[in-house]
């Protein structure tokens, strides 16, 4: 894994526990330990976490098991809450990226735009081929 130098909570205008959140998130993409999915598709104990991971759904859970974005893993695994009315610039764009199939996004482009977020405050979509 690459050297943690991240921005602070405060730069990034988040509370220390989303902070917190967002870095158990990382570790979770570059770590292989969420899986990309299409929604819909998976099946497990209704409302565990299992780790599946689509930029399209933010927290589904039901009987097929549970699928997260970015910020939906985050509260999860960090018991937080994101208020996307009220979200800083470069956490809005993280969230909820402005293109066209955002539930081709897979974990190792979410890793790299979560990273970017956490040490510039954008998390750079636009870099993404």
């Amino acid at each position: 894994m690459l050297a943690q130098n991240f921005r602070s909570a405060d730069d990034l205008e988040i509370t220390e526990r989303q902070h917190d959140a967002l870095r158990k998130t990382l570790v979770l993409l570059e770590t292989g330990k969420l899986t990309h999915v299409a929604p819909g598709r998976v099946r497990a104990d209704r409302g565990c976490f299992t780790g599946h991971f689509n930029m399209r759904e933010w927290n589904s859970t039901g009987e097929c098991g549970t699928i997260c974005c970015i910020g939906g893993t985050a509260e999860l695994i960090g018991n937080v809450k994101f208020d996307p009315e009220r979200l800083p610039e470069g956490l809005d764009e993280l969230f909820f990226p402005n293109m066209a199939r955002v539930e081709d996004i897979n974990t190792s482009q979410a890793a790299s735009a979560l990273r970017s977020y956490l040490t510039s405050g954008d998390p750079g979509w636009h870099d993404e081929s």
